[in-house]
């Protein structure tokens, strides 16, 4: 359907086994298929004619009940029985939902126009227009101002064509924003930093809306256009960096990574490929000899952490896989202020991230991944193999609750690109709007 055929395009199904076993028996499976395959390709007619190039579309489903909870009900299963939900109740994108939607839209942005090059998302590459993302914004709980955010991801999931998330491995989208419009729509740099959170709601509704994009248009539904094994994780995560807090000289994300200017409202979008979030204690037990000793301590808990994460058992190449270290404010001033810069702090997170022989002489793949490298092995358990030797492979964020007691690392974190935000031209009264429905945001 993503490439244009109708939706009453014949099917021929085979089972799941035909692509999730390397030994199986493909033939036996195509042969008593094959004259299905050949009448559809020969003999199946469509019910309806359609004129070369028109594009395919059907009245809205109509949802009844003898009562509005029966309605509500039956709207519930036809979602599921569809695959258009996400398992959770959604609300119904109706007409006028979606319109609404659409107001937060930049101007000149047509309905029926697809995002992006030409707005097919993988792997199944169902075609993502305005009008289809305005209606998973209107299921996710959004609100209008949430869509330029959603569209700069779109765009940007789209320009990619990454099929990682339809792999084994529970790997999982990340939705990083940058700039004032965090604040202005009510998303999360701070406590509760993932959600959900009532004061903050934007960051849950829009990583729905990316899932069910996916879900829709990608075909990412777990045991069909997705193996997923375990899943979790998934929707994924969408929240803001902190730069009201951010330290003197500390430059945002989005300033190191993608030389923004400060204050440009941004989109960073990536996944993780794999691996639940870590967090490990940045203070100490309250023992240490000086603060200072306690700081140098914190890097080894924070390699401790990093080392393990399991990554398939082998680190892919000797600098290792990309990671994101979130690190709140208060510990970030408390680093800036004993004479550590974000730079440094990299840089010295990255010389603690190393393999003692020792401690991999039993772990084939491993010691096979360093043998790979050309490292000379020799005897001596106390030889170290650096795994991380570049330290811009440590993406180093400012957000989460301003508590000085932990941090957290996301790992196998691979960002596709930065997106600049554009506003639509409503923008002001869609905030008016916000505060007028859900009262004035929190400082």
């Amino acid at each position: 359907m993503g490439q244009g055929l109708p939706p009453e395009v014949p099917w021929v199904t085979f089972p799941m086994d035909l692509f999730q076993h390397p030994d199986s028996d493909v033939p036996g499976f195509i042969g008593p298929k094959m004259s299905d395959i050949i009448s559809c390709l020969t003999i199946w007619q469509p019910e309806l004619t359609y004129t070369a190039g028109q594009m395919i579309t059907h009245a809205p489903i109509t949802i009844t009940g003898k009562t509005y909870p029966e309605a509500y009900r039956n709207l519930q299963n036809t979602m599921l029985s569809r695959n258009w939900g996400d398992g959770l109740p959604v609300n119904p994108a109706t007409q006028e939902a979606i319109q609404w939607m659409m107001t937060g839209v930049p101007a000149g942005k047509q309905l029926n126009d697809p995002i992006g090059n030409d707005g097919k998302v993988s792997p199944k590459r169902g075609v993502l227009t305005y009008e289809v993302l305005a209606a998973c914004m209107a299921m996710a709980g959004g609100r209008p101002e949430y869509m330029p955010v959603a569209i700069a991801a779109c765009e940007i999931i789209i320009a990619q064509q990454d099929t990682t998330l339809s792999s084994s491995m529970s790997a999982y989208p990340i939705t990083l924003v940058s700039g004032p419009i965090a604040k202005e729509i009510r998303l999360s740099s701070g406590f509760g930093l993932f959600g959900p959170d009532p004061n903050y709601p934007a960051g849950s509704a829009i990583k729905r809306c990316l899932w069910l994009v996916h879900q829709g248009a990608g075909g990412l539904v777990a045991g069909g256009g997705t193996i997923a094994q375990y899943g979790y994780m998934r929707p994924g995560i969408c929240f803001a960096e902190n730069e009201a807090g951010l330290p003197p000289a500390w430059p945002s994300y989005a300033e190191e990574r993608y030389r923004r200017p400060s204050g440009t409202n941004s989109v960073t979008y990536g996944i993780s490929r794999g691996g639940a979030i870590r967090d490990f204690t940045h203070r100490g037990a309250g023992n240490e000899p000086s603060h200072e000793i306690e700081l140098i301590e914190s890097f080894d808990r924070f390699a401790s952490t990093v080392k393990s994460i399991p990554s398939s058992g082998v680190p892919r190449d000797v600098a290792g896989s990309s990671l994101m270290w979130l690190m709140n404010s208060a510990i970030a001033g408390d680093m800036v202020a004993n004479g550590y810069s974000k730079e440094s702090i990299k840089t010295t997170a990255a010389e603690r991230l190393w393999y003692l022989l020792g401690e991999v002489i039993d772990r084939t793949g491993i010691r096979r991944a360093i043998e790979e490298s050309g490292a000379d092995m020799g005897s001596d358990l106390l030889q170290k193999f650096r795994l991380c030797t570049n330290p811009e492979n440590i993406h180093l964020v400012v957000a989460g609750g301003d508590h000085p007691s932990r941090s957290c690392v996301i790992p196998s974190w691979t960002p596709h690109q930065n997106l600049e935000i554009v506003l639509p031209e409503s923008w002001e009264d869609l905030l008016y709007n916000a505060e007028r429905d859900l009262g004035p945001a929190p400082d």
